[in-house]
C-alpha cells in the first residue's frame, strides 16, 4: 500500500461532526472553525509522519527502526489528542447551538400574546392591590383621627360623641 492510499484509508472518526452555526456567541464559532481546520491539518501531518516512520521499521538499520517506532508512538499519541480536541470543539459548537435555540425560544415566548396578556394582568393586579391598600390606610387613618377628635371632646367635658 503506497503512502497516499494509506493516508486516504485513515480518516477522522465519523463521530466528529462540525456544525455550521449562524449567529450566537459572536466570533467564537469562526474561531472554533479555524481551530478545527488547523487541527485537521495537524492530523494529516501526523498521519503522514506515522506512515513515513512505518516504512523505516522494516529497514536494516536497528537504530533507525527504533527511532521510527518512537516516532510512530508519538504521532499516534498526537493524533489521539487531536481527535479528542476536535470532539471537544464539536461539543462546544453543539452547546452554542443549543444556547442559541434556547434564547430564540425565550424570545418567542416573550412575544407570545398569551404570555404578554398574563404579564399585563399580573401588573394590573399588583397596581390594584397597591391602590386598594393605600386607600384602606388613608380611610383607617381618617377614621382614627375622627375617633381621636371625638374622644378628646368627650374627655374635655362635652359629653359622648
Amino acid at each position: 500500500m503506497c503512502e497516499d492510499e494509506l493516508l486516504q484509508s485513515v480518516a477522522l472518526p465519523d463521530v466528529i461532526e462540525v456544525k455550521a452555526i449562524a449567529g450566537g456567541a459572536g466570533g467564537l464559532e469562526p474561531l472554533l472553525g479555524e481551530f478545527t481546520g488547523e487541527m485537521r491539518a495537524q492530523f494529516d501531518l501526523f498521519r503522514r509522519l506515522r506512515a513515513a516512520a512505518e516504512s523505516l521499521i522494516d529497514g536494516a538499520d536497528e537504530t533507525l527502526a527504533k527511532q521510527a517506532r518512537a516516532d510512530i508512538k508519538a504521532a499516534t499519541d498526537a493524533i489521539a489528542l487531536i481527535v479528542r480536541t476536535l470532539e471537544k470543539i464539536d461539543a462546544l459548537l453543539r452547546q452554542l447551538e443549543r444556547d442559541r435555540l434556547d434564547a430564540e425560544e425565550r424570545l418567542l415566548e416573550a412575544r407570545d400574546p398569551d404570555v404578554l396578556r398574563g404579564q399585563v394582568e399580573a401588573l394590573i393586579a399588583a397596581r390594584v392591590e397597591a391602590a386598594v391598600a393605600e386607600r384602606l390606610e388613608e380611610a383607617v387613618a381618617a377614621r382614627l383621627t375622627q375617633r381621636a377628635g371625638a374622644l378628646e371632646g368627650y374627655v374635655s367635658g362635652q359629653g359622648p360623641p
